[in-house]
């Protein structure tokens, strides 16, 4: 039976492998001799060029050093990986992936689960691994901890948070103090407004949505669907219409202090 090949290599690795062995062959190298001069064994090298397995970092750099291709492979390589996370993305949610990038303003309305921006490690683990993905858990965690570098830039955007009592009270004993913690850090960002909807507010709204407003684009929605199936809104009236619903909820959710009294107690009674 013959290896089993990657299914999915993405376009940059299959340029990679071609790179590979185009050079090696043009240099009239078995696998062997240049799997010794690159310190690395001819199975590895094998399985890289058969897409066994998927190039790696070290790899590209000892590539590009002793063929001199001035960064080629380290680029194909960086390529790749970027291709190969954003296949991990359910393709409904890669555009609000993007939008996150490019937007000044986020408001998002969050009755199930502490909202991915704001989610420790340890918690985004624990979402992914009773998903239907536990292979790429540790995959999946690096690209939502990777999407939170939106609060570093240097012109980071606003963001609303409207998250329910509920969410906060139900969060697993082990994750919930450094869950609160990692909230209570997030709410003395200058741009960054957490407000908690009380468990007795009469907000009946099933699902969560986000709201993205960018400087010379229009407005555009988020809404949440099962298992990754939610859909960018880019109609004027329909992103009118949650915007009111997100007012609506605003108008009955707890003060900035106050919701942060309420996280606080929760973390401090564990």
């Amino acid at each position: 039976m013959p290896p089993p090949r990657d299914t999915s290599p993405s376009a940059y690795q299959e340029v990679f492998v071609t790179e590979l062995r185009a050079r090696r062959d043009m240099a009239g190298l078995s696998r062997n001799r240049l799997a010794a001069a690159l310190g690395c064994t001819p199975q590895w090298l094998a399985k890289v060029e058969t897409f066994e397995k998927p190039p790696s970092e070290g790899l590209a750099d000892d590539l590009d050093t002793y063929f001199q291709t001035g960064g080629l492979f380290r680029r194909l390589w960086e390529k790749h990986q970027e291709a190969r996370k954003r296949g991990l993305i359910p393709s409904a949610v890669r555009p609000l992936v993007d939008a996150e990038k490019r937007a000044n303003q986020i408001n998002i309305y969050e009755p199930l689960l502490v909202t991915g921006l704001m989610q420790t490690e340890n918690y985004a683990r624990f979402v992914f691994s009773s998903g239907t993905r536990v292979d790429r858990t540790e995959e999946l965690v690096a690209i939502r901890m990777e999407r939170q570098v939106i609060f570093t830039k240097p012109d980071p955007p606003w963001l609303f948070l409207l998250i329910r009592e509920a969410v906060i009270r139900d969060i697993k004993p082990e994750f919930q103090v450094e869950q609160c913690k990692r909230l209570l850090d997030i709410m003395n960002h200058p741009r960054v407004s957490v407000q908690i909807v009380p468990a007795d507010a009469a907000v009946f709204q099933e699902s969560g949505f986000q709201l993205l407003s960018f400087e010379k684009a229009s407005d555009v929605a988020y809404v949440d669907g099962a298992s990754g199936y939610g859909q960018i809104l880019t109609e004027p009236s329909d992103v009118r219409r949650l915007a009111v619903v997100f007012d609506v909820i605003r108008s009955v959710a707890l003060p900035a202090t106050a919701s942060e009294s309420l996280i606080r107690t929760v973390m401090e009674d564990t």
